[in-house]
C-alpha cells in the first residue's frame, strides 16, 4: 500500500480534523483535498511522511492547519478593503459587497499609477514603514498617499 492510500484511510479523521479548525464541511472537504495534493507532490519530489510503518500524523496535521491558514488568510484578503472601507455603514443596512468591490475597482483604475500602487501593497499586508524602508520614500509621504486614497474610496462608497 501506498504512503498516499494510508493518509487516505484516515480521511475521515482529517475532516473532523478541518472541521474543528471552524470551517463548515465543505470547506474542510477543500482543504483536505488540497492536503492530498501537497502531499503527493511531496512524495513525488521524494519526501518521506512516515514515521516508523505508519504515516507521521503530526506531519498530516500540520499540512492540514498551514492550508486552512493559507484559505483563511485568502479569503479575508477578499474582502479585507470592502470590510475596511465601510465602517459608516448603519449594521442593520443591506452591504452589496459585489457592487463596493466594483466600486473600489473603478475608483483604483483611475487613480494615478503611484497611489494606486501604493494603496494596494499596503492593503495587501506590507506596512507603511517596511515600504519606506525598501524604497526609501518617505514614511509620511506614503502614509498621507494611503490615507487620502482610503478616504478618497471612501466617500465614494458612501455616496
Amino acid at each position: 500500500m501506498s504512503m498516499l492510500e494510508r493518509v487516505y484511510k484516515s480521511h475521515d479523521k482529517w475532516i473532523n480534523t478541518v472541521l474543528k479548525f471552524g470551517c463548515n464541511r465543505e470547506e474542510a472537504e477543500d482543504i483536505v483535498s488540497e492536503m492530498y495534493l501537497i502531499i503527493a507532490t511531496y512524495l513525488k519530489k521524494g519526501r518521506d511522511i512516515s514515521y516508523g510503518d505508519d504515516v507521521n500524523y503530526y506531519y498530516i496535521y500540520l499540512t492540514l492547519r498551514t492550508t486552512f491558514l493559507l484559505a483563511l488568510k485568502k479569503k479575508k484578503k477578499e474582502n479585507k478593503v470592502s470590510l475596511d472601507l465601510v465602517t459608516e455603514v448603519e449594521s442593520d443596512d443591506f452591504i452589496d459587497y459585489d457592487n463596493i468591490n466594483e466600486i473600489v475597482s473603478d475608483e483604483l483604475q483611475n487613480m494615478h499609477f503611484y497611489r494606486e500602487k501604493v494603496f494596494n501593497i499596503i492593503e495587501n499586508g506590507c506596512s507603511v514603514s517596511e515600504l519606506s524602508r525598501r524604497t526609501t520614500i518617505d514614511y509620511h509621504s506614503l502614509y498621507r498617499t494611503y490615507r487620502g486614497v482610503k478616504k478618497q474610496i471612501k466617500n465614494k462608497i458612501i455616496d
